[in-house]
């Protein structure tokens, strides 16, 4: 292939079709690095408010850096994967000690903080500072084992490190539009299952195109099927108008709020003697919901019971929308407002 030719033909098509999207109309690394974490595992249109909304209340990365955990982890609500708003905040405040507040400009050291792995280094660094570092997600290797016709298994490290390695050896010296030039033609032309490859800039260098055989590429191994979970979740109420809660100890959902959630098989007699509370006896549940993660499946059957107990785990129900929940038990949450 003659790159130089593809790294034109990429470059002028983005230039004149690319989106306007917010985070591309800044230079601050801080901001670029922000947009980048929002939009792992997310979907352009979902970031666009929480990035917009971020900035305006955060415009510095000291005013992030300085915010509390509990705050920011309930301005992400609802954007999942809720490690990456925490590892950020850890680096940011890092970059503030150690860095005088500015974004370091070396990957080496970039790589050094927290949740900053290969991909968000090569975006920041390329986007940011102009370096010429590959930044491979799901959308670049799918233009890449597309365009070579490469048959490797995408889940494998091993695989995604030498395509990473491959583009570094033709990138040209535009690093940071290179990328993005990448990232937008998977995301809007070279798309998973019905790709635009009658309209695709760089069609003519496609070797999965010239042999029809597009929809073969990228091959990942299938993954496991989803694991079920069945549980029971508790809106215990107490004559103060109040809901029990605590916060999760869960790596992912760590510091975020949740109702009582035990296996459905699980006795209200066992509930009590765990919370230390004496509840009322249970009457039918109030409501059924699914809530499905990325590798497994929550069924939750909702029940409001009622104590005349009170503890420090109480809080206040005019309180309780202030603080962070994870998306499954804000669907418990919508129906004390239904139901009380």
């Amino acid at each position: 292939m003659n790159y130089k030719s593809f790294n034109e033909s990429l470059l002028s098509w983005y230039y004149e079709v690319r989106r306007d999207l917010p985070w591309r109309q800044t230079n601050d690394p801080y901001k670029i690095w922000l947009s980048e974490v929002m939009l792992q595992q997310t979907q352009v249109k979902t970031v666009i408010p929480y990035y917009n909304r971020f900035i305006d209340k955060y415009p510095t990365l000291d005013s992030i850096a300085d915010e509390s955990s509990e705050n920011l982890l309930k301005e992400w609500e609802g954007l999942g994967y809720y490690n990456r708003i925490r590892n950020f905040h850890e680096a940011v405040k890092e970059v503030k000690s150690s860095y005088h507040s500015k974004v370091p400009d070396n990957l080496n050291e970039f790589l050094k903080l927290k949740g900053v792995g290969p991909y968000i280094g090569g975006a920041v660094q390329s986007i940011a500072f102009n370096h010429r570092v590959a930044a491979v997600d799901g959308n670049v290797l799918r233009v890449m084992t597309r365009l070579t016709e490469d048959d490797r298994d995408i889940s494998k490290q091993k695989t995604i490190t030498s395509i990473k390695e491959h583009i570094e050896t033709f990138m040209p010296i535009f690093a940071g539009d290179f990328n993005q030039a990448m990232m937008e033609l998977g995301a809007t032309v070279c798309t998973p299952r019905i790709p635009k490859c009658v309209t695709c800039p760089v069609q003519s260098y496609c070797e999965s195109f010239k042999n029809n055989t597009v929809n073969q590429y990228p091959f990942k191994k299938k993954s496991k099927a989803k694991k079920e979970y069945y549980y029971n979740i508790y809106l215990i109420l107490n004559d103060n108008n109040e809901v029990y809660l605590y916060k999760e100890t869960d790596d992912l959902l760590q510091g975020m709020y949740k109702f009582p959630k035990y296996d459905i098989d699980t006795s209200i007699e066992n509930i009590e003697d765990k919370l230390n509370l004496t509840l009322s006896s249970l009457t039918e549940p109030i409501g059924e919901e699914k809530h499905v993660f990325t590798h497994k499946v929550w069924y939750m059957n909702i029940y409001v019971v009622y104590t005349k107990d009170k503890n420090d785990h109480f809080v206040p129900l005019s309180n309780v929308r202030d603080l962070p929940m994870s998306v499954a038990m804000q669907k418990v949450y919508k129906y004390i407002d239904e139901t009380i």
